[in-house]
């Protein structure tokens, strides 16, 4: 029986990892923001699909300009919760702030 709580501690490293890849050492650019974004969530599902893990996995990302404006989400589902589960992973430097979130659930 898959069970997500297994795994979570490393999908949350190797998210974290893909944001740096992409983001580190960048400025926030608003013609950049949505290429960023895709890479980011396309080199996710990559990774977890050659991983094969046997979840099927949704993967959101977001990515904002560092100012005075602020920003609320949630997202909710109806899961097992002895098999599925999610992690979010937070990301900023001087210029941005990154937030993905990485749903998995069991077949």
């Amino acid at each position: 029986e898959l069970q997500f709580a297994v795994i979570k501690d490393e999908l949350t490293a190797m998210v974290d990892d893909i944001i740096r890849q992409f983001l580190n050492d960048k400025i926030y650019e608003k013609d950049q923001a949505q290429n960023w974004c895709n890479g980011i969530s396309d080199e996710i599902i990559k990774a977890l699909h050659q991983q094969q893990r046997g979840f099927k996995f949704v993967c959101t990302c977001t990515i904002f300009q560092k100012g005075y404006a602020s920003m609320n989400f949630s997202s909710t589902c109806l899961w097992n919760p002895n098999q599925d589960g999610s992690v979010t992973v937070k990301y900023e430097n001087d210029k941005m702030h990154a937030f993905v979130c990485l749903f998995g659930l069991a077949p």
